[in-house]
């Protein structure tokens, strides 16, 4: 019976341990196309009784829970206490001559910008996101026809099946992604919608710092509500080109499973951006780790190459500025001690004594 090298099994097993694992990620993506219109592209808007859009009875939940919070609700008295408090602690302040009464006249006309956007903000909040349904709707193209065509561009496999396992990767784990991204982003707008009206309360409330950090909170409503635009113009895209007759055939099977993972990966990036302008804090961290970690390198190796003053030029403006500072310590060191100068700095001392030197700073012309 002849023997089966050891190493020819392994490889059998590498080759298909990777083949599932391609599979699996193939699948996905397959399965992500299949389902593209529950997963992206949807807003989500209340079904009202009656034929009337905005100003109806919700009749769906959670819809039903936010209407009634807001439109006569605990979240609407809550938010008139705080813009009441608010603007009443600026007037006692006043009392006490603290403030101007400029900062009172203008405390008294965002109270009543901030009082009529609570009692309007549900039939605001909904219009907002019937425009961005309405739009969303008008642009995107049938999805179901551009998941089957990019199905029917994605080969089984590729000549290469390091690049199969890649490519299949990048494209299952971009749909999940995707998926993902509108989910939390459809959550997101229903927390909006219950809690604006404390919001603007406190954005309208003219509080020192916390008026601003409010402000900018109520401002991220709009890129969440807007996410889905940008991605409906690249399907609307992607259509023209890749799908009818006139469309573009790419010539080869790499090209064409480019082509089908290119589409989710390139929705994920544009409804990140925006996603990012919405809920910038996950971003801001990551970049601030970064930098930091860089900083904190550039500190250490700054104090070993060119001393505290590297260092502290590292900490104060970054590696950049303290790597021109090391540079030129380095040369201004040379240029004094090398090896054409023949002496010091200390050369111009002059001598009055055995063992003893005259400081540089004494005028030397009278010296014997």
């Amino acid at each position: 019976m002849p023997e089966i090298p050891f190493v020819d099994v392994g490889k059998k097993w590498f080759e298909d341990i990777v083949e599932q694992i391609t599979k699996w990620f193939r699948d996905g993506l397959i399965a992500g196309f299949d389902e593209l219109e529950q997963i992206a592209f949807g807003t989500p808007t209340p079904r009202n009784s009656g034929n009337s859009l905005v100003f109806g009875e919700p009749t769906s939940n959670p819809w039903a829970s936010i209407h009634d919070a807001l439109v006569g609700g605990e979240i609407m008295l809550v938010a008139f206490v705080i813009l009441l408090i608010s603007v009443q602690g600026r007037h006692t302040l006043r009392i006490f001559r603290f403030g101007s009464q400029y900062e009172a006249r203008k405390a008294r006309k965002n109270a009543w910008t901030g009082a009529f956007l609570i009692t309007t903000w549900y039939w605001v909040g909904v219009m907002v996101l019937l425009l961005v349904e309405g739009f969303t709707l008008a642009l995107v193209p049938n999805l179901g026809i551009i998941g089957d065509q990019m199905i029917a561009l994605l080969p089984s496999a590729l000549a290469n099946p390091a690049f199969t396992l890649v490519m299949a990767a990048i494209g299952g784990l971009a749909i999940i992604a995707l998926e993902a991204l509108y989910y939390i982003r459809n959550v997101l707008l229903y927390i909006y919608m219950y809690g604006m009206p404390l919001g603007i309360a406190v954005a309208y409330g003219n509080l020192p710092i916390v008026s601003d950090i409010a402000k900018r909170l109520c401002q991220q409503f709009v890129p969440l509500a807007i996410l889905p635009l940008p991605a409906a113009i690249l399907f609307r895209g992607y259509e023209v080109l890749f799908v009818g007759d006139a469309s573009l055939d790419p010539p080869t099977e790499f090209l064409e499973y480019l082509v089908a993972v290119s589409l989710p990966v390139l929705a994920l990036y544009l409804s990140w951006k925006v996603f990012k302008y919405g809920t910038p804090l996950t971003a801001r961290v990551i970049g601030t780790a970064s930098t930091a970690a860089v900083t904190v390198g550039a500190v250490a190796a700054g104090g070993y190459v060119g001393g505290a003053h590297v260092a502290s030029t590292a900490a104060r403006f970054g590696p950049k500025a303290a790597a021109g500072h090391a540079v030129a310590q380095q040369v201004t060191q040379r240029t004094q001690t090398g090896p054409d100068s023949g002496g010091t700095k200390h050369d111009n001392l002059a001598d009055t004594g055995p063992g003893r030197t005259v400081p540089e700073y004494r005028r030397t012309e009278n010296d014997p």
